[in-house]
């Protein structure tokens, strides 16, 4: 089962097209877009990296 690296949430949208490879979240309080093997263990990166 995947679960977002961002809010722990379990509901997430497959997506691949040329650019894009991963999931999007589908949690009403995220929605982002976690692109496939591009997550981080240390969840104090994804703050860091979304500014």
């Amino acid at each position: 089962m995947w679960i977002c690296p961002y809010c722990g949430g379990n509901h997430g949208l497959p997506f691949h097209d040329e650019q894009l490879d991963g999931v999007l979240c589908l949690s009403s309080d995220c929605g982002r877009f976690v692109e496939e093997g591009g997550t981080s263990e240390d969840t104090r990166d994804w703050d860091y990296m979304d500014m």
